[in-house]
């Protein structure tokens, strides 16, 4: 384990887009809490989708990213234009080209048309067809073997049913032959047909009789339209036509043969020619000690002479018939003995011989012994590789070999001793000096016996068998020719594909081979290749030293000091050739090196005049790639710019043109040099220059001559990288609407009254009136808590307008007065009725004085009676002994009770006729909007009930009706202020917007600090989702050939927290929101003299995140309550540097640019029936499923998904939030819509539906009919096509990464269905075990930013799309069945509260016996709360899914101990 290492806390783990805006608003659910931290002790620091670093800025090459090069794309070029054979070095990477140019054609051939690929060798089909098949995921493709019993497939049903939607088929070209002889397979419906090792393509070859037979045929007929396209690849012709009879094969192949010639300096960068040697050993003598240890085959040579040919089977058998056929064949036998045990003994024999001359005496008794023992036990049935013999000729052989002495102890190496060849301890010898770590080499042997035994010396040789781990690979032929018998036959070879990935894999590293491994199939680049068998012919050694591919290999070829067979002079002169050869092309590049040495003059530039900027030659090439490396990353990616050379032969003058990648605008993507130059350096700095200059005036570079870097024209904020924003900020102290009611008391004449009825939900309404100088808005129903189970209703009917001459408005305040001294006296100013806000219960005069008359005053308690029933009509009850202390009256009896527990006077005797008064005392409170906590306990004097005696108290006149409005007055005048404040804002700086329902304005300014009915956060998160979407629409419409980098770092400043924040001061929006809580506790009546007062303003602090939160949920409220259209108003006045246009506009005007219409390639026409929608525009849908590696077919007209991506990852967020505010049943808090919105949009979950998404093709097979035996019959079935294997792509590790991730998928996909469409619990963990790379998301997003331009922002359109997806079917659910959202690790953080959370995560290590892979690798956490580790789990296929599980785990644990705890309380 690695040491442990802290992971800074806070990351957004759920969203493939930042979206820590959402994780602000649920902050009280965040996953990593400050208290909560991660100790990494794997020494693992990479994540899912890490690749390699890549310095962007560096113009050397780098192998971590598989990209094509240009000597590639020079190749692929060539291929598109007409028939060509690539002859091109073996590790060149001739099969990208390959897969390259059969994705370019089925882009642009028909669909009833397919590709067919020709290979010479079984396993070779089967490596080519594994590679094609990952790397094209979306077209069918297979593979036809012997194996699978083709040549009986007589019935063209058959073929119908198995080519069947294929797009490409792998086979030897004998199958492609035999179908298209008997007519099951036409030419015609082949597009383009690929020969690999296309120098094969002679004489009686199938390939070559394809050719000539029906090739040929078909270009000599009147139309040449329905014959394929050609495409060979080779390694062998690369040398010259003479020796590898290339213009035989280019007419053969009606191709040309085409290695790079412009871009060849790069390829020998990338191929690395070995070094070539010949290794010379001495011919074999046997000595006499030798002699003696080899007399096990002195012994066989016994047996194989004695065998007495009138004893074999077969000579039996046609001696006793009397078929004159027979006699023939019998003298036949005789004469030249030739019967089956005969040939076996003979090859056997001569096998051994060869073994002996090879590998010496050890090798040969190894061989002898080991093929006896084996052939004895022939009657294992499990025993493969061995014929079934007649019984009688199997006696008869097993009686020969039982003659033969097997010594056994000559097995032994170490009483052996050196009884090897020279040959076999030169290759020893050899292998343990060339030995290095990392080793890697391969061994040619000509014949599969010898393989066999070399490969055992090898591995019990005392210098070996430590050093090298050794494999053996000798093909898989089952031609019917190839005997499967023969005593000498030792090697099993059903577990070679095992070898090969042994030797990938580093577990061997050594491979003994035939020529089987020569050419095609993938073996990894090796340090070392032995030819120990010279090779049969020129090609055989092409082939062989091309596996030496390494830096710095050694291809060794060893020979006989003597050999009678072949002359020393032959091999000289083959070893001569190839010097030459790789001379011939090192001088070629040494000339190049020296042409880029001359002085050439390259004076052009260009010149910023508002900056002073300069562009020349000499900083261009460097300003290029500085513009590359500020791309969007993605990871497989290469982002380096791409130049490709063109050469003038006859002028020796080279050109340049280069490439950008796909992610850069299609207009200004290529740029060609506008010289030809003596030297590529000049070349390249002239494409460079031009594609520079393209950009500028693109408006991609700016005046500094600068990439456009975050935020445009704004060079301060350019400069900056991040804009960084204050935790607190300073505004203006919340304005107060009662100065202006107060300065309208002083000069209006009209007056406004507002009846305002209380009410519970048994009692008659009770009605006051409100008297203001202006119109008040209308305020919301209020509810008044009263106490902990009676709640009171304010409704306020709308404002009456009233002259203020028919208003005595000094005997509504003396009402005022009255009401507010009954229950506020001690808060009030003695002789002060110039009350904001009046109330009475009448505005008519006299009707008023008769009411405060009547009103005015106190009365003595004794004077109520036992009788009274209504409470209400009484008022407050004082307490003379208490200074008058108020109570509020609850019963009225003679008697003193004995049952209560309190009274006014505990040692007071009763006295007969005594009045007592059951009270309660009447509340302190003024703030009764905020309910009480049911667990919060008041003092036993203010709620319990008390007895008074009526002679010590008096009772107000004033009933308790109108004391319970007047303790209201506070709260009521709070809602009124909070409503008025929110009308000023929507009169001032919302004016614009003109919103229709003041309340939405008064959601979005209260914070939920200010403890208020409501607050802004549900608003900020619709109003983020809005924002975003506006934003992204804007953009991508006004700078139609910005980049998404562009597009994201423009948006990132738009809608960032400090942005927002800036703009709320800007504007003044500070002032209006409310922040603080209204408790009452410091509630004084507002005086219009003490308002009028001036005051200097003062300030308060708001926090960033709360300013920047408001704007989000004022443009919520502003597409509430009008749409999009008052959205965008209201985005102009916080963000006005952006012309916000209606969206439609927008739209359109992006519509019309797309003028390009292109085709539908045949494969996307099936993803138009699975979407459900036909595109208008068809480059949106190719664009969409275009990952930014793609290189080829449409590359030139087409960019990549990264811009419909950034579109529909905010029309995803906006699809989502606005479902929910528009479809639940319920209102959903800010935290569950926000963990709401965390369970639709995280890349594992889109990733699940790409998976889950796709569309079922019909695919045929062949079977063999069980009722009638050799006979076949076609079953059709179907076969799922997903949606993510629609993407385009050429990057060899995306196939690798889909290809492992769908494994994934097919482990634990049912069960993330069961728990997504059944379960109760989102699938957290088991999403995360997916580990799916972000492409997969990224499509999903790019899809529905495809429909929505297509469909010119058509939100139906995209819902429908959104529907069959699978998306808005599991929000539904969701809404309907209330499934558990919260991350494990959210519930976690809240169960343990201040404790301290850790999360370890270590790994663990499994090997076969545990069930696993060998060297597998797993990750463990465990969960420690406050240093106590509470659980612990393993077997983690990545860390977020592991500390998922781990979080489940701990809560139930933590549950369960809180169980035991509180039954163990029960008990006590």
């Amino acid at each position: 384990m690695g040491s442990g290492i802290e992971v800074p806390c806070g990351e957004n783990e759920f969203s493939s887009e930042d979206d820590s805006i959402y994780f602000d608003a649920a902050s009280d659910l965040a996953l990593d809490s400050e208290v909560e931290r991660i100790v990494d002790l794997t020494g693992d620091t990479s994540n899912i989708c890490d690749e390699p670093s890549v310095d962007l800025l560096s113009e050397e090459s780098s192998p971590a990213l598989l990209r094509p090069r240009a000597y590639q794309l020079e190749m692929l070029d060539e291929g598109l234009q007409r028939n060509i054979i690539i002859a091109m070095d073996t590790g060149s990477g001739k099969t990208l080209i390959a897969i390259l140019r059969i994705a370019a054609e089925l882009e642009r051939c028909p669909a009833e048309q397919l590709i067919w690929f020709s290979c010479p060798t079984v396993a070779l089909c089967e490596q080519q067809f594994a590679v094609i098949s990952s790397q094209l995921p979306a077209f069918q493709c297979r593979i036809l073997k012997g194996s699978d019993n083709v040549e009986h497939w007589s019935d063209q049903r058959l073929w119908d049913a198995i080519l069947k939607n294929v797009r490409v088929v792998v086979s030897t070209p004998k199958i492609l032959l035999d179908a298209l002889t008997h007519g099951f397979v036409r030419l015609n419906s082949i597009a383009l047909l690929v020969f690999d090792e296309a120098h094969n393509c002679t004489k009686g070859n199938a390939a070559n009789m394809v050719m000539q037979d029906f090739y040929y045929r078909s270009l000599q007929g009147d139309s040449t339209d329905s014959i394929p396209h050609i495409l060979g690849l080779t390694a062998s012709p690369v040398l010259n036509a003479r020796a590898g009879g290339l213009d035989i094969i280019e007419r053969n192949l009606n191709a040309i043969s085409k290695t790079p010639r412009t871009n060849r300096q790069e390829m020998m960068e990338f191929v690395h020619p070995p070094v070539f040697k010949t290794l010379l050993y001495q011919s074999p003598s046997i000595d006499g000690m030798a002699r003696n240890a080899i007399r096990t085959l002195g012994s066989l040579t016994k047996a194989y002479q004695e065998m007495d040919i009138a004893q074999d089977p077969y000579v039996l058998n046609l001696a006793s018939s009397t078929n004159p056929n027979d006699q023939r064949k019998l003298r036949k036998a005789l004469l030249g003995r030739r019967t089956y045990c005969q040939d076996q003994m003979k090859r056997f024999w001569s096998q051994s011989h060869t073994i002996l001359d090879q590998l010496g005496a050890f090798g040969c008794n190894y061989y002898i012994c080991t093929c006896i023992k084996q052939f004895l036990k022939t009657e294992d049935p499990n025993l493969s590789g061995w014929i079934q013999l007649a019984n009688d000729e199997k006696k008869y052989l097993t009686r020969v070999l039982q003659q033969v002495e097997i010594d056994e102890l000559s097995l032994e190496f170490s009483v052996c001793g050196p009884l090897l060849s020279a040959k076999t301890e030169l290759l020893i010898d050899l292998l343990v000096d060339e030995s290095i770590p990392n080793f890697a080499g391969l061994v040619f042997v000509e014949q599969r016996a010898t393989v066999a035994v070399l490969s055992y010396i090898i591995s019990v040789h005392p210098r070996t068998r430590h050093l090298l781990e050794c494999g053996t690979f000798v093909g898989t032929s089952m031609h019917v020719k190839r005997s499967a018998s023969s005593i000498g036959d030792l090697l099993e070879p059903r577990h070679q594909r095992e070898t090969l990935n042994d030797l990938r894999g580093g577990r061997k590293n050594l491979i003994l081979t035939t020529n089987v491994l020569e050419e095609g199939i993938d073996v990894s680049a090796c340090h070392i290749v032995i030819s120990f068998d010279k090779p049969t012919n020129l090609k055989s050694f092409i082939q062989r030293r091309g596996r030496a591919r390494k830096q710095h290999s050694k291809f060794v070829l060893m020979l006989p000091q003597h050999d009678v067979s072949t002359s020393i002079e032959e091999w000289s002169e083959l070893e001569a050739e190839m010097i030459r050869t790789y001379q011939d092309d090192m001088r070629k590049v040494e000339a190049m090196q020296q042409r880029e040495a001359l002085s050439e003059d390259a004076a052009r530039s260009f010149f910023v005049e508002s900056t002073g900027a300069l562009l020349t030659m000499e900083n261009v090439v460097a300003h290029l790639y500085h513009f590359c490396a500020t791309l969007p990353a993605s990871p497989y990616v290469d982002l380096r710019p791409e130049f490709i050379f063109e050469e003038d032969s006859v002028n020796e003058l080279i050109s340049a043109h280069v490439i950008l990648p796909i992610s850069v605008d299609v207009a200004v993507r290529e740029a060609a040099g506008l010289s030809w130059w003596l030297t590529e350096r000049n070349a390249k700095k002239d494409a460079a220059f031009q594609a520079y200059m393209a950009l500028y005036q693109a408006g991609l570079i700016n005046d500094h001559l600068l990439p456009l870097l975050r935020y445009g024209e704004d060079e301060q904020e350019a400069i900056a990288a991040v804009e960084q924003r204050p935790a607190l900020m300073d505004v203006v102290e919340q304005w107060s609407p009662w100065a202006r009611v107060a300065q309208k008391w002083q000069s209006s004449a009209e007056l406004f009254t507002t009846a305002i009825a209380l009410k519970t939900e048994d009692d008659v309404p009770f009605q006051m009136l409100l008297l203001l100088p202006c119109r008040p808005p209308r305020l919301a129903e209020i509810t008044l808590h009263w106490n902990q189970d009676l709640c009171y209703k304010a409704a306020a009917d709308s404002p009456t307008k009233v002259s203020v001459e028919n208003i005595s408005t000094s005997l509504v305040a003396e009402s005022t007065y009255m009401l507010l001294s009954s229950v506020f006296r001690s808060r009030m100013k003695d002789g002060h009725h110039d009350f904001a806000a009046l109330f009475t219960a009448s505005i008519e005069s006299r009707a008023l004085e008769r009411w405060q008359a009547s009103m005015d005053g106190t009365r003595p308690a004794v004077d109520l009676s036992s009788a009274i029933t209504g409470f209400s009509e009484v008022g407050l009850i004082r307490d003379q002994t208490r200074n008058g202390v108020a109570h509020i009256l609850r019963g009225v009896t003679t008697t003193k009770p004995n049952d209560f527990h309190s009274f006014s006077n505990a040692q007071e005797a009763e006295k007969p006729g005594e009045l007592y008064l059951e009270v309660v005392r009447l509340p302190k409170r003024a703030d009764f909007l905020h309910p009480i906590p049911k667990d919060e306990r008041c003092q036993p004097s203010h709620s319990s009930t008390v007895v008074l005696n009526a002679s010590t108290c008096e009772v107000d006149n004033l009933p308790m009706a109108f004391a319970r409005f007047a303790l209201f007055i506070p709260s009521i005048m709070h809602r009124y202020e909070t409503i008025m404040v929110a009308e000023e804002l929507s009169r001032s700086i919302l004016e614009p917007v003109n919103f229709q329902d003041l309340n939405l304005v008064l959601t979005a300014i209260t914070a939920s600090s200010a403890r208020e009915g409501t607050n802004y956060e549900r608003l900020e998160l619709l109003g983020d989702c809005i924002l975003k979407l506006c934003t992204s629409v804007q953009l991508v419409a006004e700078y139609p050939n910005w980049h998404e980098g562009y597009l994201s770092a423009k948006k990132d400043h738009t809608v960032a927290n400090s942005r927002l924040a800036r703009a709320a001061l800007e504007t003044g929006l500070g002032r209006y929101i409310l922040t603080k809580p209204f408790t009452g506790q410091k509630w004084r009546p507002l005086y219009n003299s003490d308002l009028l007062e001036p005051k200097p303003e003062g300030t308060r602090q708001i926090s960033s995140k709360t300013l920047a939160d408001v704007v989000e949920a004022l443009i919520g409220a502003a597409f509430i309550d009008g749409g999009v259209s008052k959205a965008l108003t209201c985005l102009a006045i916080f963000v006005p540097e952006i012309s916000w246009q209606p969206l439609e506009i927008r739209l359109t005007s992006l519509y019309q640019t797309i003028s390009l219409s292109i085709p539908i390639p045949p494969r996307l026409v099936g993803l138009e029936t699975l979407i459900g929608y036909h595109f208008t525009k068809s480059i949106l849908l190719i664009e969409a499923m275009t990952h930014p590696s793609f290189t080829g077919g449409t590359l030139s007209v087409s960019s990549s998904y990264q811009r419909l991506e950034f579109l529909g990852d905010a029309i995803l967020d906006n699809l989502v939030v606005s479902a929910v505010f528009s479809q639940a049943k319920r209102e959903y808090s800010h935290v569950e819509m926000y963990w709401l919105r965390a369970a639709l949009v995280n890349a594992e979950f889109l990733a699940f539906l790409a998976m889950e998404w796709g569309i079922e093709e019909e695919r045929g097979d062949v079977i063999e009919d069980s009722e009638q035996k050799g006979s076949f019959k076609e079953i059709m079935g179907t076969v799922k096509v997903p949606f993510w294997s629609f993407m385009r792509h050429s990057s060899q590790t995306i196939a690798k990464k889909q290809k492992e991730c769908l494994e994934r998928y097919n482990v634990v996909g049912s069960e993330i269905k069961e728990e997504l469409f059944k379960g109760g619990k989102y699938p957290w963990a088991k999403l995360a075990r997916l580990q799916a790379d972000k492409f997969f998301s990224d499509i999903v997003e790019s899809l529905l930013g495809a429909v929505y331009l297509d469909s010119k922002g058509d939100d139906k359109a995209t819902e429908d799309v959104a529907e069959r997806i699978g998306i808005l079917p599991y929000l539904r659910r969701i809404l309907e069945e209330g499934v558990e959202l919260v991350h494990p690790k959210g519930i976690l953080g809240q169960m343990v509260g201040n404790q301290k959370l850790e999360y370890v995560l270590g790994v663990e290590w499994k090997g076969e016996e545990d069930g696993g892979k060998e060297g597998e690798k797993w990750y463990t956490c465990a969960v420690k709360v406050g240093g106590r580790e509470v659980v612990r789990v393993g077997e983690g296929m990545n860390k977020e899914e592991v500390k998922t599980r781990a979080a489940e785990s701990a809560i139930e644990v933590l549950n369960a101990e809180k169980a035991v705890v509180g039954d163990m309380g029960m008990e006590i």
